[in-house]
């Protein structure tokens, strides 16, 4: 009896505790501070990789706690396509293995964003290195 009376409490402790743990995020919203202090920090290394500067057209943007994951795609100042046959990338595009899509992971310390990883370009992702690396939380990923 006493088994049964554990084990219940086993199983709704288990059923109980798991949305307690469970991690969340928020999209900052546009034009919000929190989402331009990340698009700001991010715009450096992207800026000094394409030479030009950039707004972005975001595709996803998380942040959980001190932790941020953005999927970005570069755009000009105007808000047009960048031609990246002017471009270190021009290679690349031309041969059809370009992604125009950045992503980036940042983190707050002391107040400030961060960028622990961008990666511009490339056609796959590297989120699951970056999860096992960092232990960021899982809730960042799209």
């Amino acid at each position: 009896m006493i088994f049964r009376y554990f084990s219940i409490a086993v199983f709704y402790g288990v059923i109980f505790a798991g949305p307690a743990h469970a991690q969340v995020f928020h999209t900052p919203a546009t034009g919000s501070p929190e989402r331009k202090a990340i698009m700001d920090v991010l715009r450096v290394p992207c800026e000094k990789d394409l030479g030009r500067k950039v707004i972005f057209r975001v595709q996803h943007l998380r942040v959980s706690g001190d932790w941020a994951f953005a999927r970005v795609v570069p755009l000009q100042p105007d808000g047009k396509e960048i031609d990246y046959s002017r471009t270190k990338y021009r290679e690349d595009a031309s041969e059809g293995v370009f992604d125009a899509e950045g992503e980036a992971l940042l983190r707050r310390q002391d107040g400030a964003w961060k960028v622990l990883e961008w990666r511009f370009g490339a056609t796959d992702t590297e989120i699951d290195l970056w999860l096992e690396k960092y232990r960021m939380p899982r809730a960042l990923v799209p």
